[in-house]
């Protein structure tokens, strides 16, 4: 398995770089043209390139046997080819790809909240590349569900490679380019909502009607960003959002507590993730767990604070399931 993997990596990468040093364009420009080269659907970008280097990339793309993969090795390809680009191209951290490491954990909560071999709704308000969204969806599609996915970024380039990512698993997505806190269209209310929230100030004057908004300046852009997921609930429904693991530390938290504390949202906990996950302490990220008030939703007794194992500790990953499961059951937190 792992020889594939590597192998298809390996192979993708030759044709990106194939690509970016013909055209002398960004990595990131690279694995879009690629991308389009993969789903059969290549651009006038691709046909101006020298036939040799086409012809290169053509293999490339050939040899990778990508087509031969399972959906969840797919994945794990393009994450790891998205890995090298966006260290090429030297994105800052908001555009980084959740890791595996932390998006197992992501889908595990998804698995265990929503009834199985139904139909869901799920919505990610900060997109990116897609990998988060598919880790989960693909999850979730595992078990027999049928998921009707959203997914909201207000980077165009990001978008794309979202668009790409999806079409090459396979997966069907809405995708709208507009600025998630600020999002007006009308979809259905959802089940869940996840997304890996950027971190920095939200750079326009947050809605009167917020009720995070900073009392002076500018107001954090994951605190606006929580207060959408929970109106793009339904209620009951359950938002999954990866936030920094000091957000309560910060001179707008004791504003994001009493929202947290409102009569709309159920804050049910925040799980920590090991430290060498993040490249420093100030990247270092958590899981917030939240459910929209309403329906058969409870606050949850304790509110779960924990951290996540190592995921090479096969022992204390299977301890924190059942702990987790355990919990979840206990304060009516699955199959909705």
């Amino acid at each position: 398995m792992f020889e594939q993997i590597e192998q298809a990596v390996n192979e993708l990468a030759t044709g990106m770089e194939a690509i970016a040093t013909s055209e002398d364009v960004s990595a990131i420009e690279s694995v879009i043209t690629l991308f389009g080269v993969m789903l059969g659907q290549a651009d006038e970008d691709f046909t101006a390139l020298p036939i040799a280097t086409q012809t290169v990339v053509k293999k490339a793309v050939l040899e990778s046997k990508f087509n031969d993969l399972s959906p969840e090795l797919k994945r794990q390809v393009l994450q790891l080819l998205l890995v090298k680009m966006m260290k090429q191209d030297g994105l800052p951290a908001n555009y980084q790809i959740t890791p595996d490491a932390i998006g197992i954990w992501v889908a595990f909560f998804a698995q265990t909240f929503l009834a199985p071999q139904k139909k869901h709704h799920l919505l990610d308000l900060t997109v990116g590349s897609g990998n988060l969204l598919a880790t989960v969806q693909l999850a979730l599609a595992q078990r027999g569900d049928s998921v009707s996915v959203t997914g909201i970024d207000n980077d165009d380039t990001m978008l794309t490679l979202a668009s790409g990512v999806g079409a090459l698993l396979d997966l069907h997505w809405h995708l709208y380019n507009q600025d998630a806190v600020a999002f007006h269209e009308s979809i259905a209310l959802q089940d869940l909502v996840v997304a890996d929230l950027p971190v920095g100030f939200y750079p326009l004057t947050a809605s009167e009607t917020s009720q995070v908004a900073a009392t002076e300046g500018l107001t954090y852009v994951h605190h606006l960003l929580i207060e959408k997921a929970v109106t793009m609930l339904r209620p009951g429904g359950l938002g999954l959002l990866l936030v920094p693991a000091s957000i309560f530390e910060s001179e707008q938290a004791a504003i994001l507590l009493k929202y947290l504390q409102s009569q709309d949202v159920l804050f049910q906990g925040l799980v920590q993730f090991p430290e060498k996950l993040f490249a420093n302490q100030q990247a270092a990220k958590a899981l917030l767990i939240i459910q929209r008030n309403g329906a058969q939703a409870k606050q949850a007794e304790p509110a779960m604070l924990a951290k996540a194992p190592a995921v090479t500790d096969k022992a204390e990953n299977e301890h924190f399931v059942s702990e987790m499961t355990k919990w979840m059951v206990t304060n009516r937190l699955t199959k909705n």
